[in-house]
């Protein structure tokens, strides 16, 4: 039987790992499948994004694959009881100082939230303490060095950023 967790939602930036019945509001911005020789087996990976722009590494070990088949790109979905870790390694995603792995408890479930509402909350209603700024306001122009799954150019990156900044 699953375990049932608090109602209260999270935002990414407020995970820690002191515990495993978070309760999230997220979109997947990305997934990808990781073969590891070291263990031998493939794990999916995805990158998430709140509403309020944070994005986090998540990762699913593929004997928990079907508690995460309903997570697709773009599709706003509730995800608990997952494990919190340290986020370390050459390779990191996201610049998120945890990462999260899905486990045997976890549950995804629907949200009616849509990308139009995102950018459309006030941050002054949420129970968090710490200041949180939408994923655009907190990229700066070297952030266009950075390799993009979805832009073969740096240069656009960057024009993309210098553009944003302008508004």
């Amino acid at each position: 039987m699953a375990m049932v967790t608090n109602s209260e939602i999270t935002m990414l930036n407020n995970l820690k790992p002191y515990k495993t019945t978070w309760k999230v509001e997220v979109k997947v911005l990305h997934s990808w499948t990781q073969h590891s020789n070291y263990s031998g087996e493939d794990t999916f990976e995805f990158i998430l994004e709140d509403r309020m722009g944070s994005e986090i590494h998540c990762t699913c070990k593929s004997a928990f694959l079907g508690r995460v088949k309903n997570l697709q790109v773009d599709q706003w979905k509730f995800l608990e009881n997952f494990l919190v870790y340290p986020a370390t390694g050459i390779y990191r995603p996201t610049r998120h100082l945890y990462k999260m792995s899905i486990t045997a408890n976890s549950i995804v479930t629907s949200s009616t939230l849509t990308t139009c509402e995102v950018r459309l909350v006030d941050q002054h209603n949420e129970s968090s303490s710490e200041d949180v700024s939408a994923s655009f306001s907190k990229r700066k122009e070297r952030d266009g060095d950075l390799n993009d799954i979805n832009s073969t150019s740096n240069k656009l990156c960057a024009m993309n950023i210098k553009m944003e900044k302008k508004k």
